[in-house]
Order: structure tokens, then C-alpha cells, then sequence
């Protein structure tokens, strides 16, 4: 016979012991996962310390194959092999220097540019071949800088191996030749280092099909496994749990040769094993847990007619709000506080969706977060000051994209366009402020205010172009022209805030900031740039590579401006472009100074390096024509744009 109680309040007495499930549960939890978590930072010290062991290792290893390649430079049997050009004799004395120092698996003997192979106990039926380990060219060259005995030394794969390789200069008396010793970081010196370590030691090396395992103490299942999830889960230095063989071992990746990349060394500790002394509590725990959970059904049992059923009603009507669907209604028989809170559930359903419409609506007219601040406030006309990235897009080739399409379809290429557009803004926290024609208006900074609103517009206008190319390749499959758009972005204090009349209001931006964007916009074209930004912009995002273009005075503005074009985020960045980059700054100094001369051979030395854009060398080869026949009266470097 169920019970029955007038009040809910008073059912919940009946739940006693749901607390001390609860408790239970916590305590169980807690006390595992601290156990685990302890254990596992544990392991992770232990691996890192002994990653530092591994490079000390290798490190003693370097220094002694760079004092046997001392010793060999002084040795005079080998002098006289080499001094002989006789290959087989030369091979014949590297064998023999093999076999004493014992430190290295293979000798190698290369030209003074250290780039071709003269002799090689690896090769020595090859004569002549390219050097494995010209990748340490740069290094051991630097003659100068590294004293009169410079030496490199890396870790390389070389035959599908990897070595601990070093390059010492031999010199007879002047510097003739190069020689290259190496030791295989293979299964001996894994299986040595082992037992100095309580942990499994794994060498990876990058193949041309992925990672392969040059050696391993686990074993041969359990490296497959190794093998299949280092592949998927490698996002640089590796610091996890892995499954192998069923088993968890936390694991420490750590590269070991230059380019952090081709070789990597892998320690590896049984979670398991350092979990076995918990494993008494464990269970104690877990019966303590059962005997709640027991009792609970219990006590659960008693009530589940008169509270589960109703309870389930309520949470069933929640998760179908939650999924968007408010015509959801809970029908309830009793009177009860659960029968009072499936009509206020019902009538939050109806609000909700009255709601629902209003922000459905508003929230296709404007971005999602222009109708979040419209609906969150009182609406009223008027603004206020705010510092705001304000960015502006525009479509070349448009025109020739709607050729041969009815209106419908022009629409609809639009549409897809500013979908694909919207995205990116979105993905950097701007909104979409209003669509012009082709063109786009976006606001950073507002309605929602952002400290880093000058790097997010830049790096949204960035990653618009890949979203271009993705789009346009779609264009050419569907036999459509590609379209190429330019971007304006200024940073300013302007006024933002619901602009209009009382009966119809618009969320923008107004302000002379706002009309210089737009200025910038208009002058990709003139540039050949893609992107545009202002001085101001440049200052308040510096993670990027910029181009400076020109110093410009636009349309309804006295006062000039530097203006830029980003090239790529700094992390990107490469020697190449930070050296042409340059090369333009002082070109424009000297164009700025009224040094044509000067500026005309900068010019060309930056037309003929890797960041070549050829409008702008022409625009400016033009200019500097121009100037050379007709000198400037009161020359300031200032161009000036009379038209939007």
C-alpha cells in the first residue's frame, strides 16, 4: 500500500538516505579521484625527471663522441689513410677507429662543404652520395661565431634509424674535411637506460608514413597499440594517459632532436601498478557504497508512485524546453507542491515561447547578440562612447559572379556568401552590425566590450580569406567566377547604441572612426591589398606581421594616416617575410624624405625578394617616375584621395 502525504515536503523526509547516497558517492569520489590525481602527478615528476636523465644521457654521449672526434683529428694512421685518397684505405682505417672507440656505430668522412659523402662504415660500397645530415650544415659552418674547432651535433634518421650524430671539422692543417660520428639511439641503449629508470622507454622517429618506432621495452602488442595512438593524439609534446594492452600508463613525450619534430623519446609508467596499495580502500569504499545504494532503493521503492511518476512528468516537459520545444504541458492530478509547480511549469512554457518567437525574429533581423542586449534592457533611444574595432568588407568581382544569374539565384549566391562571412566573425566574437549591398559592417567591442577587440578583428579578416578560398572553390565547381573581397578595420572611440526614430531602431556605430574604416575598405583596391588597417590598429593588436603601405590623407579627413596591410599572425611568421618586410620600411623612409633615388633601388630590391605584390610595386614605380620628371614643392610624403 503506497503511502500518501498531503504535503511534498514531506515525502522528501522519506529520502533520508538519499543524502547519504550522496555523501557516499562524494566521498567515494573524492577520496579516488585525489588518489589517482596524486599518483598520477606523482609519475609525471618521476617521468620528467627522467626525460632530463634521457638528454643527460645523450648529452654525456655527445661529449664523448666529440672527444674521440678530437682524438681522431691528432691520429696519424689516419692521416696517412687519408692523405693517401685511396677510399678502401680510408674506409680500411675508419673501420679500425670503429672497433677502438667503441662509443659510435658509425664513422662517416664528408667534403669541406660537408655535403657530399666521401666514405661511410653505414655505406661503404657507396661512393660519393649525398650527406644524410646536411641539416646540421648551418651549424657547423658558423666557423666564426663557434671558435677555431666548431662542432653540431643532432639527433638525425638516417636509413630509417635514428642516431645521435655528430659533425667535427678535420683539419690538415687547414680545414679539408668533415667528419660525422654517430651511435644508434636503438634497443641496446633504450634496454641500458631502462635500468635507471623505473619506467618503459620508447624511440619514435617521423617516417614518410607517419611515426615508427625505432625501439621499444614494451612489449610487441603493446607498441602497436603505442604506435596506432601516438599518431592520433601527437599535438606537440605529449602528457596523457594512454591504453595499452588494456592498461593505463601515464606517458611523457619529449623530443630529442632539433627540430622537435622527427624524434621523440617516450617514458612510460603503469597507473595501475601505482594504484595497487589504494585498491584495499577501494573496496571498502565500494561496499560501503553498496549497502547506500541498497537502502536507497529501498526507501525509493516506498515513494515511487506517489513522487517518482510526477517528478519524471516534470523533468520529461524540461527536456523537451530544453530541445525547443514549448507547446510541452504537464498534466498533474494532485494538488500538492508538485501540483502547484506543474502550473507554474505550464505557464513558464507559454512565456517561453512568446519569448521564443519575439527572439527568433529579432534575432534574424540582427546578430545574436545585439537582440541579447536589446531584449535585456529597456529599449531607448540613444548611445554612448565606446573604443570598438569597427571592420568593413566589400566584394570584388561580384558583377562578373552574378552574370547569367536570375535575381533569385544573385540572392542566393549572397546569401551564401554573408553565411560563410558571418561565421568568421562570429568565431571571433564580433557581430554583424548590418549588410550593405555586398558589403559587411561588423562591430568588436560592442555590444559586449573586449580587450583584445583589435587582434580578433584582424584575425577574423585573416581566416574571412580562408573561408574565401573554401568558398570559391565551390563557385568553380559549380561553373561559377570567383569572387575576392577587400577588408577595412579601424579602432576608435565612437558612439555606439539603438540609432533611429521611435518606431524603428537600429544597433550601430557612429562616428568618424566608422567612416575611415570604410576609407580603407575602398583603398585595397588602390593597393592591391587584401586588408587594410589603421595605425591605431596596428598598435592595439601587435601578435601580427604587418606591411606598411603609405601614409594617406582620405576623403573628409585633414589629418593623415599610416596605414598597414597583416600579412600573418607572429607565430607564422618566417625570416623571409620579417627581411622583405623591412626592406619596404626603409623604402618608404626614403620615399617619405623625398630620397627617390635611394627609394627606387629599395623598391627594386624588395620587387625581387619572397613578398613580392606587384600592384604595389607598380603604384609606387609610378609615383617615383612621376616625381623624378616632376620634383614635389613642399614634399610630405603624404598621399592624398579625394574620392571614397
Amino acid at each position: 500500500m503506497p503511502l500518501h502525504f498531503r504535503h511534498f515536503q514531506t515525502r522528501l523526509l522519506v529520502f533520508l538516505l538519499g543524502p547519504l547516497l550522496l555523501v557516499l558517492t562524494a566521498v567515494y569520489g573524492a577520496v579516488s579521484h585525489t588518489y589517482t590525481n596524486n599518483a598520477y602527478n606523482l609519475i609525471t615528476r618521476d617521468l620528467e625527471q627522467s626525460v632530463s636523465n634521457f638528454e643527460t644521457a645523450i648529452a654525456d654521449r655527445n661529449e664523448i663522441l666529440a672527444n674521440a672526434g678530437d682524438a681522431l683529428s691528432r691520429d696519424f694512421a689516419f692521416k696517412q689513410a687519408l692523405d693517401t685518397g685511396d677510399r678502401a684505405t680510408i674506409l680500411s682505417a675508419m673501420d679500425n677507429l670503429l672497433g677502438r672507440l667503441l662509443v659510435a656505430d658509425f664513422i662517416a668522412l664528408t667534403n669541406a662543404n660537408n655535403d657530399t659523402v666521401i666514405a661511410s662504415t653505414l655505406h661503404p660500397q657507396q661512393t660519393e652520395f649525398p650527406a644524410p645530415w646536411s641539416a646540421l650544415d648551418a651549424l657547423a659552418a658558423a666557423l666564426d661565431k663557434q671558435g677555431e674547432y666548431p662542432e653540431a651535433a643532432d639527433v638525425l634518421v638516417i636509413d630509417g634509424r635514428p642516431f645521435h650524430t655528430s659533425v667535427l671539422p678535420y683539419f690538415n692543417p687547414e680545414l679539408e674535411n668533415w667528419v660525422t660520428l654517430g651511435f644508434e639511439i636503438g634497443r641496446d641503449f633504450t634496454y641500458d637506460f631502462k635500468q635507471t629508470v623505473s619506467a618503459e622507454v620508447t624511440v619514435l622517429f617521423q617516417a614518410k608514413t607517419g611515426w615508427q618506432i625505432s625501439a621499444s621495452t614494451l612489449p610487441a602488442p603493446m607498441q602497436a597499440d603505442l604506435l596506432t595512438q601516438f599518431n592520433h593524439k601527437l599535438e606537440g609534446n605529449l602528457n596523457s594517459i594512454l591504453t595499452l594492452g588494456g592498461e593505463d600508463y601515464v606517458t611523457l613525450a619529449s623530443p630529442i632532436s632539433s627540430d622537435g619534430r622527427s624524434v621523440e623519446v617516450l617514458l612510460q609508467r603503469s597507473l595501475l601498478a601505482e594504484l595497487q596499495p589504494f585498491e584495499a580502500l577501494r573496496m571498502l569504499l565500494l561496499q560501503i557504497f553498496a549497502v547506500g545504494l541498497a537502502l536507497a532503493l529501498a526507501a525509493v521503492t516506498l515513494v515511487s508512485r506517489t513522487v517518482t511518476r510526477p517528478v519524471r512528468s516534470l523533468a520529461e516537459g524540461v527536456r523537451r524546453i530544453a530541445t525547443g520545444d514549448y507547446t510541452q504541458r504537464v498534466q498533474l492530478s494532485t494538488h500538492d507542491e508538485i501540483g502547484e509547480l506543474a502550473e507554474a511549469f505550464n505557464g513558464m512554457a507559454v512565456g517561453l515561447a512568446e519569448k521564443e518567437k519575439v527572439r527568433a525574429l529579432l534575432g534574424k533581423v540582427v546578430s545574436p547578440e545585439i537582440a541579447n542586449e536589446l531584449l535585456s534592457k529597456k529599449v531607448e533611444l540613444g548611445g554612448e562612447e565606446r573604443d570598438v574595432t569597427i571592420l568593413f568588407s566589400d566584394v570584388r568581382g561580384f558583377t562578373a559572379l552574378c552574370e547569367g544569374q536570375s535575381p533569385r539565384q544573385i540572392l542566393s549566391l549572397l546569401n551564401e556568401y554573408f553565411s560563410a562571412i558571418t561565421a568568421v566573425i562570429e568565431a571571433q566574437g564580433g557581430v554583424v552590425d548590418k549588410f550593405i549591398g555586398d558589403a559587411v559592417m561588423a562591430l568588436f567591442g560592442a555590444p559586449l566590450q573586449q580587450g583584445d577587440a583589435p587582434a580578433r578583428a584582424v584575425r577574423a579578416a585573416l581566416h574571412m580569406f580562408s573561408a574565401l578560398g573554401t568558398l570559391n572553390e565551390a563557385f568553380i565547381v559549380r561553373g561559377l567566377s570567383p569572387i575576392s573581397i577587400g577588408v577595412g578595420i579601424n579602432s576608435d572611440r565612437v558612439v555606439v547604441g539603438n540609432m533611429g526614430s521611435n518606431t524603428r531602431l537600429n544597433y550601430t556605430a557612429i562616428g568618424d572612426g566608422v567612416n575611415l574604416a570604410s576609407r580603407l575598405e575602398g583603398l585595397t583596391k588602390y593597393y592591391g591589398a587584401n586588408i587594410i588597417v589603421s595605425e591605431h590598429t596596428c598598435l592595439l593588436a601587435p601578435d601580427f606581421i604587418y606591411l606598411e603601405l603609405d601614409k594617406v590623407r582620405v576623403k573628409g579627413k585633414q589629418a593623415p594616416v599610416r596605414i598597414f596591410e597583416p600579412l600573418l599572425s607572429a607565430a607564422e611568421t618566417t625570416g623571409q617575410v620579417q627581411e622583405a618586410s623591412a626592406v619596404f620600411q626603409q623604402f618608404l623612409s626614403a620615399y617619405y624624405s623625398g630620397a627617390f633615388t635611394q627609394a627606387a633601388s629599395l623598391l627594386q630590391q624588395f620587387e625581387a625578394g619572397s613578398l613580392y605584390k606587384p600592384a604595389l610595386v607598380k603604384l609606387y614605380r609610378e609615383r617615383l617616375q612621376h616625381y623624378a620628371s616632376q620634383p614635389p614643392a613642399g614634399w610630405d610624403g603624404v598621399s592624398t584621395f579625394t574620392d571614397k
